[in-house]
């Protein structure tokens, strides 16, 4: 295959992400009705809901680039827009806050009230890196590996507790720990390509859209999984 139909394969697996993150979203409206009465779920809601609503904008913006390019090109290259890199922080600001809330609900005592403490701080620092660091035109390595490496030692967090200190068995619990595993796994293979992304986007680039695919696969199962966890959450 040559890179440009790696690309456009990228794109169509991109639809199969959006309807994964529109899975978590209906579930919740399915199951609940929409804003769920259980206090720990509702940041996952809303972090399900702002995340959907910028991969639709995500989808529609490359859909329309496509699709009427002698329109849009020229005001992209105003701007130096070369790609969608410019919605990441719309994504990192949304998982910063909602799962930093999330996180410190499920995480018992004071690791979860510092779990918040933490989020808020770098919700706050993302925003400067968007403003007056890398910036919104190329990817933010910096960002992304720091929300990717975050979201696992918080996971890691809640597995101790899970785990080591043998928190009951309830349903509830038993639920959370799916969709905590959904979110490890997704940034555990993300901060693994930010390693490699560079030199083989340089060198390989057919391998480099060949692993891209298996990450945005791994992330549509993470997202499945975190959905199916939303379906079995019931209150201990």
């Amino acid at each position: 295959m040559t890179e440009s139909e790696f690309g456009q394969l990228v794109i169509k697996i991109g639809y199969a992400l959006l309807a994964a993150r529109g899975a978590i979203a209906g579930v919740f409206l399915l199951r609940y009705g929409g804003v769920p009465d259980y206090a720990v779920l509702r940041p996952l809601f809303w972090y399900a809901l702002f995340a959907l609503v910028t991969a639709i904008f995500e989808s529609s913006f490359i859909g329309l680039v496509n699709t009427f390019p002698d329109f849009f090109v020229p005001y992209l290259t105003r701007f130096e827009i070369d790609d969608t890199f410019f919605i990441s922080p719309l994504y990192y600001l949304n998982e910063f806050w909602f799962l930093g809330l999330f996180f410190s609900r499920i995480v018992k005592g004071q690791t979860g009230k510092l779990i918040r403490i933490v989020s808020v701080c770098l919700f706050v620092l993302e925003i400067l890196n968007t403003l007056f660091g890398e910036g919104y035109k190329d990817a933010q390595k910096i960002g992304s590996f720091c929300l990717a490496l975050y979201l696992i030692v918080v996971s890691v967090l809640f597995f101790k507790q899970h785990f080591i200190n043998k928190i009951g068995n309830s349903l509830s619990t038993d639920a959370l720990n799916l969709i905590v595993w959904g979110f490890f796994c997704i940034n555990t293979f993300s901060i693994l390509i930010l390693f490699f992304s560079d030199r083989l986007y340089n060198d390989l680039p057919s391998l480099f859209y060949q692993i891209s695919m298996g990450r945005m696969a791994i992330e549509i199962f993470g997202l499945l999984l975190i959905a199916y966890g939303v379906r079995l959450f019931k209150p201990s």
